[in-house]
């Protein structure tokens, strides 16, 4: 073997496990990848829309396209007290500044995974929230806003502003916090315009 061939050979084995680690970082990196939004964001705003059995009937999103701007509070049985405070200041924030015209707040109840439960006594657990708040509950039962364009996370409380053009312009993953809140004034407030 020739001595530039020898080279050739050395260098070759050098570039060698860099490829390999390489190859192994690409491979690794879709593992610590985080498939949830950040738990405060603006969205890229785009047209949503959901039809969904409620407790009081059926709730279409697209109907209040130009009316009024669309709150949502998605949360599973073990979240639904994580923003309590969040839900009361902003449901007083509407009737004291008279923009019931303007928003409307939803609860969302996440059922994908209630299994076999009667849908008659997931209804008597949920109607106490109902007179609690005052405000109609949709029921997703298929998981139907963990999916895109909402891609709410399951396991958590979450919050969605839907402006009055019918875009999601903001969605916050787990306890709202002063950071959090601020945000989500700015994306309400700009929301009802």
């Amino acid at each position: 073997m020739s001595r530039e061939s020898r080279g050739t050979c050395a260098a070759t084995r050098a570039w060698v496990p860099m490829l390999v680690l390489g190859a192994v970082v690409i491979a690794v990196t879709p593992l610590f990848a985080q498939d949830a939004p950040p738990p405060s964001s603006a969205v890229a705003p785009q047209l949503v829309d959901a039809d969904l059995a409620s407790m009081q009937g059926r709730v279409h999103l697209a109907t209040e396209r130009g009316r009024r701007a669309v709150v949502l509070f998605y949360e599973d049985r073990a979240h639904v007290y994580d923003n309590d405070a969040f839900k009361g200041e902003l449901r007083r924030y509407v009737a004291d500044n008279h923009l019931e015209d303007r928003a409307v707040l939803y609860g969302v109840a996440n059922l994908g995974d209630v299994g076999m439960v009667p849908e008659a006594l997931v209804r008597s657990m949920i109607q106490p929230a109902v007179e609690r708040w005052g405000s109609d509950i949709m029921l997703d039962w298929e998981g139907v806003m963990r999916r895109a364009p909402f891609g709410f996370a399951t396991d958590a409380a979450n919050v969605g502003i839907i402006d009055r053009q019918g875009r999601l312009v903001f969605r916050h993953v787990g306890p709202v916090t002063d950071t959090s809140r601020t945000a989500a004034y700015r994306a309400f407030r700009a929301a009802v315009r």
